[in-house]
């Protein structure tokens, strides 16, 4: 069944930039990132949920999935309009050098800030002015986005753990154990996601998401489970069964060096 607006999916994608230097900049493929120069050792690698016409991705990608089929792969060029924008003189901003030396912060070329609100790049510094440009990186330029797509999700489960996996994405999805009963969504998680940082945040988002996303849905159960390491029965019995029969063997010889031997010590 082709993906219509609205569906949950998972897919992969690698995106380019073309008008010049050709470069990988961002895909979901640890393979391609690492062979790329861009792996992130902080990041988590692996297909991406998205909820078509929600704006996961960008838009006009988003519309090209439509009618796509479960394992089907599209790569398609992007007009800087479609992308990143175009490059907008309007968008570089000249400042005082002081702004930024009462912040205590020494400008250089190259770096990112944030200036008003906004985050910017330096691209200038010189005569008592730092010159900021707000436009997108990648802005101005073509990009190739190859996306495909891994798995059409059907059953609520599986999209309630997809939408908690989004915000918890060091806790692998192997992890995430989602059972409904009725209106409420159980989700049994392990005792990792305390530490994973503004947690509390993070599940705000989550519920948000279920409040958006998942109609049916009235109460969320969250619930963490404590695996307790026990030695196996069967170690048990054999260490127990050893015991026995060194003890056996110490009585044998005992017994062996007469009955002196078996008389405690005064």
């Amino acid at each position: 069944m082709p993906v219509d607006k609205g569906d949950f999916i998972l897919v992969n994608y690698i995106v380019k930039v073309l008008d010049g230097e050709e470069k990988v900049i961002d895909t979901t493929l640890e393979e391609v990132a690492r062979e790329s120069g861009i792996y992130r050792e902080n990041s988590v690698y692996g297909p991406e949920l998205v909820i078509v016409g929600e704006n996961f991705l960008l838009s006009a990608v988003e519309e090209t999935i439509i009618g796509m089929n479960e394992g089907e792969e599209k790569e398609i060029v992007l007009e800087p309009k479609d992308a990143f924008g175009e490059r907008d003189p309007n968008n570089i901003k000249v400042y005082s050098a002081r702004i930024f030396s009462q912040r205590g912060v020494i400008p250089r070329v190259g770096e990112e800030i944030e200036v008003e609100g906004r985050r910017g790049r330096i691209i200038r510094v010189g005569g008592g002015r730092v010159t900021v440009d707000f436009n997108h990186p990648y802005a101005g330029r073509k990009v190739s986005f190859k996306v495909k797509v891994e798995k059409i999700l059907k059953r609520e489960e599986e999209k309630i753990s997809e939408l908690f996996h989004r915000w918890f994405r060091t806790i692998s999805r192997e992890d995430i154990n989602v059972k409904i009963d009725r209106n409420t969504a159980k989700i049994g998680v392990p005792l990792t996601i305390f530490n994973v940082e503004g947690a509390y945040i993070l599940i705000n988002g989550f519920s948000r998401d279920i409040t958006k996303y998942i109609k049916d849905i009235d109460e969320i159960k969250i619930e963490e489970t404590i695996t307790i390491e026990r030695p196996k029965r069967e170690d048990v019995v054999a260490e127990s069964s050893g015991e026995d029969l060194d003890a056996g063997k110490t009585k044998t010889t005992e017994n062996s060096e007469g009955a002196e031997a078996t008389q405690p010590q005064q």
